[in-house]
């Protein structure tokens, strides 16, 4: 058996650097030396109000500073609610959907085109957009709800803790639905109709259909679609933050309108990093955990 020459051996060592060094250079600038940065400012007395220079190592008083926050609890179940019902319903909105419009009916393409409108929209557009029509004097939602039987004068929505936060998940579901369709509908489409004719001869119907052919052939890229929005979703910010800037009553104030006002409006930044820090460490966990169990499910 030949053995590969070590100027060989080299030259392939060289190419493979070549296509690896870039990525390492820019993963290093822009994510592994800002999340050092971050964890190492956590453990510092950083207070841009201050006029003082220095700072100071502190331990772990930033991170006793942000579990002795009265807001802690609420924020803690804000954060978890909002993930947990957006996920849920951009994933379930977004697999009817796509189910939907992979079906041949007129003019289907310009429904798919018109269907990711809401996530192209820039965020402050889409807030304005609900804030306008959710106005308890002039909004059309608002009138429109205002004239229900159950519902007394008009229809204040952000004013009240429940109404609130219903009303950003809602926003935050139709905002990002269309990209979960997307994804669904490329996966739907590598699907061989074979599949299905076989079925049908076999006189499978079409619960059936979907539980043996398209839930199976869909569900590496739905597992890989539930992972991301978990992620993208629990540091949710500045949808929120532009509808309800975390009131009333802390009842949308997520983690991620904590750490912007504690960085930018309080100038606590040390106390920011720490409220990051243990985001990422949580974000960590729920990843190698997850990803555990699909592994061993054989679902990735």
């Amino acid at each position: 058996m030949n053995k590969p020459s070590p100027l060989k051996t080299t030259r392939e060592s060289s190419t493979v650097m070549q296509f690896i060094l870039p990525a390492v250079v820019m993963l290093s600038l822009f994510v592994f030396i800002p999340i050092f940065q971050t964890v190492l400012m956590s453990f510092q007395q950083w207070l841009l109000s201050a006029s003082s220079k220095s700072h100071p190592f502190v331990g772990f008083k930033n991170y006793a500073a942000v579990f002795g926050l009265s807001q802690f609890k609420t924020m803690g179940y804000a954060t978890i609610g909002y993930t947990v019902l957006c996920v849920a319903g951009k994933m379930i909105l977004g697999l009817l959907v796509a189910l939907l419009l992979n079906k041949k009916f007129v003019g289907r393409s310009i429904v798919r085109g018109l269907m990711l409108i809401p996530w192209a929209m820039p965020s402050v557009v889409v807030c304005n957009i609900f804030l306008i029509a959710l106005d308890p004097n002039y909004g059309i939602l608002s009138g429109m709800i205002s004239k229900l039987p159950f519902v007394k004068g008009p229809f204040q929505v952000f004013n009240g803790t429940s109404s609130a936060f219903a009303a950003v998940t809602i926003i935050g579901i139709w905002k990002n639905f269309p990209f979960i369709s997307l994804m669904l509908l490329a996966a739907l489409g590598g699907i061989p109709q074979d599949y299905y004719d076989a079925a049908s001869i076999d006189g499978a119907g079409r619960f059936r259909q979907f539980t043996h052919i398209t839930w199976p052939q869909i569900r590496p890229i739905w597992n890989t679609l539930l992972i991301l929005q978990i992620l993208w979703t629990v540091k949710e910010f500045e949808l929120i933050y532009l509808i309800t800037k975390g009131g009333p009553d802390n009842a949308t104030g997520v983690i991620g309108i904590d750490i912007y006002l504690n960085a930018f409006r309080f100038y606590k930044v040390g106390m920011a990093c720490a409220e990051g820090v243990l985001l990422l460490v949580f974000c960590l966990i729920f990843s190698i955990i997850y990803f555990h169990k699909q592994n061993k499910e054989g679902a990735l």
